[in-house]
């Protein structure tokens, strides 16, 4: 076992550890300090580190575990410590500690340690067939990271309940998945529904959740139950919900107080029994002051908020589900799997990931069907993220308009009608000029509508159309 697992690193002041671990094969490194932790030797590549008394007493460890993951995103930290106060256990494990062992045997911490790195297998380091486990995650959602562990944990508390759920997360962060998830595991029987709230027009969204009858309206030539009706007994989830109107928002606002539906154009409430979730990645608060969105409904949808870290917070998670999406789709599509340098997981791990979890997701299955059984390094990695291709050297988005040498005017295929030949290059100058806008802005969106001169909703849908997403242009901080 030693030969094929890299060392586990022993903190001073564990040193009862160090024959046990011995004994099971596993090399160990011994260092004297958190420094060294923190500014680590490159030679070594440890699966594991193990913090003991008395070493840890008093320790930072919301400044120490972080600084670790950045040296070392793979490893994982273990404390054994059996005097170890409530408090410390509870600070240890909010800072990322994978593992708190309070019992007072060697072997018992052993245990976990090797526990610990055969689960690690998964991890394309190792080029491992192993799939993982269904405790890595909820309900399909997979991680390991702390802070979703903590958000999982939660969810799976707040699913048996029918109170509404408001869950906020970046673009691509998996807010649909949640709400699934947490549909899965309550006690419902009826449907799981989704609407999503941005792509239906403000003239039409009025009868998507809550019905008409027939000759409501010009076109309304049968009677429609609406989705509150199609979910009942279910979940309904309302995605981007800040984008619902202010007129339907007090109907929906009545529909959560009441319990009942009035289809439009109808006279009639219908019984409704249905648990509301609502998922958003723009503030809501913010909303809310600016006169967007009722603060009543708000408070309504409120009621257990659930947030989503972006993957730029979770390292520890990226290379975990690059594994996950590597083996998933080189199984899918029957070729073999990339093979990948450190300095291409260095890249990985580094990266923002701005569309989050899709993106990461995206890019995956572009690797492994364009680098099948090759090794890629961190160049190839900057060149897949950027979309290019073997043979090109720029992106694969939408041409600027090219233009002519002296008059300035751009080049129009003439055998072509006006619209189609013009359509490109207006494309290009919307793309450009939203771009230009949302970069002053640092991608506000109501900020940037207000620049633009159009409502925040056509704004929404321009971006929607021509695949802009906000979050590209959003300082890091």
């Amino acid at each position: 076992m030693a030969a094929e697992t890299p060392p586990l690193v022993l903190r001073l002041g564990a040193e009862p550890l160090h024959a046990e671990l011995d004994a099971r094969g596993l090399d160990v490194h011994v260092v004297g300090a958190v420094s060294e932790l923190i500014r680590p030797d490159d030679t070594l590549a440890p699966r594991a580190i193990v913090l003991g008394p008395p070493a840890d007493d008093g320790l930072d460890w919301q400044g120490v575990i972080p600084r670790i993951r950045a040296s070392w995103p793979l490893v994982d930290v273990v404390l054994w410590n059996p005097r170890a106060t409530p408090e410390v256990v509870r600070d240890a494990l909010h800072a990322g500690v994978r593992d708190v062992v309070l019992d007072r045997s060697p072997q018992r911490a052993c245990d976990v340690l090797v526990e610990i790195i055969e689960r690690q297998q998964l991890l394309p380091r190792t080029q491992s067939e192993a799939a993982p486990t269904t405790d890595e995650g909820f309900e399909g959602m997979i991680a390991r990271s702390r802070a979703m562990f903590d958000l999982f944990e939660t969810a799976a508390q707040v699913a048996q309940s029918s109170a509404a759920v408001l869950i906020l997360g970046e673009t691509g962060t998996g807010k649909e998945l949640l709400a699934r998830a947490i549909h899965k595991r309550s006690r419902r029987d009826g449907r799981f529904v989704a609407l999503n709230c941005a792509a239906v027009p403000e003239t039409l969204i009025d009868s998507e959740l809550f019905g008409h009858v027939e000759g409501a309206f010009t076109g309304a030539t049968q009677p429609k139950p609406g989705l509150f009706r199609h979910a009942e007994g279910g979940t309904l989830l309302l995605d981007e919900a800040g984008n619902v109107p202010l007129p339907v928002q007090y109907r929906l606002l009545r529909v959560l107080q009441e319990g009942a539906v009035r289809p439009v154009g109808g006279a009639a409430e219908i019984p409704v029994d249905v648990r509301v979730i609502a998922a958003t990645s723009a503030s809501l608060e913010e909303d809310v002051r600016a006169g967007r969105f009722r603060e009543d409904l708000f408070y309504r949808l409120d009621v257990i908020r659930l947030v989503i870290p972006p993957l730029r917070e979770r390292p520890d998670d990226i290379i975990f589900l690059f594994a996950h999406f590597a083996r998933r789709f080189a199984d899918a599509y029957r070729i073999p799997r990339p093979t990948v340098t450190d300095g291409f997981l260095d890249a990985l791990v580094s990266h923002a990931w701005p569309g989050n979890v899709r993106q990461l997701e995206n890019f995956t299955e572009r690797l492994v069907l364009t680098e099948a059984d090759t090794m890629v390094d961190s160049d190839r990695f900057h060149d897949l993220v950027a979309f290019r291709s073997r043979g090109s050297g720029g992106r694969s988005t939408p041409a600027s308009p090219v233009l002519r040498d002296g008059p300035g005017r751009p080049e129009l295929p003439l055998d072509k009608p006006l619209e189609d030949a013009l359509q490109p290059h207006i494309e290009a100058l919307e793309r450009a000029y939203l771009e230009g806008v949302l970069t002053r802005t640092s991608g506000r969106v109501s900020e940037a509508a207000e620049q633009a001169g159009i409502s925040r909703r056509t704004l929404s849908r321009m971006l929607k159309r021509l695949q802009i997403d906000k979050m590209d242009f959003r300082e890091r901080r």
